[in-house]
């Protein structure tokens, strides 16, 4: 029997029961507007989140979407640390930019002065730890290719001992992240090409704001079902992303994730005109760059019961997709995994299907261990920004952008019969 129904689903959404394309413009205009100066990287400084929280609100009001609860927003808060002012760092008189030359470390803390470099050559200090103070230790790991001496090197942005503050020398990539605690001093990363090995000093000007409490909001709307209400389909995915870095340098999280945002939103209106006979729901997640804080606050304060969802569907990452895609989870939900499988190899959609296990890297995992059945989605190839300032619109390729939403739309399609 279950073979007979498998084989129905497959027929279903292989014949093209409705035929949809979403609109590649309307997603290139959601990623320029989420990625543009005014929203401020999504972030904490000037309210980013809450800007960004408003528009995607007003999207959904546009395409008929109801508010869950009260309102469109599930309001809390976290701890976060912010960097709303100053952001200057120049070695030896030369003037780093923030974010392509240095970045600060999101647990910093605030810094100003002119300070002697202390350059640690190893793990072991030698000598009296009278040398470090008030200077500013500098870890160099770049040459280093014993891994336990790295781990001992690490050790030493925790404890740095006395010293002022730390720079830590970063090889290729500066990645920035969010923070839900601080340092007692200041922590600089800088990439090697952008400090001299035989450097003597740093001036610097931190500014730094520890948030207790900072309040920020899910966003969460649906369309009714047709004649199972009750129960309900689910899309998610974040909104939130870095936020700025002193007044003039912010993240602008293209892929991450303005491009699952846009995917959100695609299938919203989608949804608005082709109704499912579930209830179709649609959260945008805040706080996961800061430890998946919006989807934690969700499970444990649903605002539909967790047993009436019948699947999520969360979206991350989906501005390439040069290599295809991912599901996450995709080896515990075996069976929905087949069904997507089968639909790609019959469709062509995306280059390649591979799937995972449990991975606590996205807004799916509350749910999931919560026995939530669901997956999480994100494409892979192309473009290597992730977490710099160079994760920007006009850069990101959608490269399989429209093949997503067909597999994605014709897999809901299969799971909803």
């Amino acid at each position: 029997m279950r073979i007979i129904k498998f084989l129905l689903v497959l027929f279903l959404v292989t014949t093209g029961v409705a035929s949809f394309s979403q609109d590649i413009q309307y997603a290139h205009r959601v990623i320029d507007t989420l990625t543009s100066p005014s929203m401020h990287g999504r972030g904490y400084v000037n309210k980013g989140d809450k800007i960004a929280a408003e528009w995607i609100k007003n999207e959904f009001q546009k395409n008929f979407l109801q508010p869950v609860g009260e309102d469109y927003f599930q309001k809390f808060n976290f701890p976060v640390n912010t960097f709303p002012k100053k952001m200057e760092v120049s070695i030896d008189g030369a003037v780093l930019k923030p974010g392509a030359d240095f970045i600060a470390d999101a647990n910093s803390s605030k810094g100003k002065g002119t300070y002697e470099l202390h350059w640690l050559i190893s793990a072991n200090f030698r000598g009296s730890l009278d040398k470090i103070k008030n200077k500013f230790i500098v870890i160099d790991k770049t040459n280093i290719t014993n891994k336990d001496e790295q781990k001992a090197m690490d050790l030493w942005v925790n404890d740095p001992h006395g010293a002022k503050g730390v720079i830590v020398v970063e090889e290729k990539k500066l990645t920035w992240t969010v923070a839900r605690k601080k340092y007692k001093y200041p922590v600089i990363h800088i990439l090697k090409s952008s400090v001299k090995q035989d450097a003597k000093n740093i001036t610097l000007r931190i500014d730094e704001k520890f948030c207790k409490k900072y309040k920020t909001q899910n966003v969460v709307a649906t369309i009714k079902g047709t004649s199972v209400p009750d129960s309900f389909i689910v899309f998610s995915a974040h909104y939130d992303h870095l936020g700025q870095m002193g007044k003039d340098t912010y993240f602008p999280g293209a892929n991450d994730n303005a491009s699952g945002i846009s995917m959100l939103l695609n299938l919203a209106k989608y949804y608005s005109q082709n109704h499912s006979k579930y209830s179709v729901m649609f959260i945008a997640f805040a706080g996961e760059e800061a430890g998946l804080m919006g989807s934690e606050y969700y499970v444990k304060n649903p605002l539909v019961p967790l047993s009436k969802i019948k699947f999520l569907l969360n979206m991350d990452l989906l501005g390439t997709g040069d290599d295809g895609l991912m599901v996450v989870n995709g080896d515990v939900y075996k069976e929905q995994y087949a069904l997507m499988d089968t639909i790609n190899n019959q469709k062509q959609y995306v280059k390649s299907l591979q799937k995972r296990g449990k991975a606590r890297n996205s807004d799916h995992y509350w749910f999931s261990e919560n026995n939530v059945p669901c997956f999480f989605i994100y494409t892979l190839g192309g473009i290597a920004a992730y977490h710099d300032i160079y994760d920007k619109a006009e850069t990101l390729p959608l490269t399989d952008y429209e093949d997503v939403f067909k597999l994605v739309k014709d897999f809901v399609e299969g799971i909803s019969h």
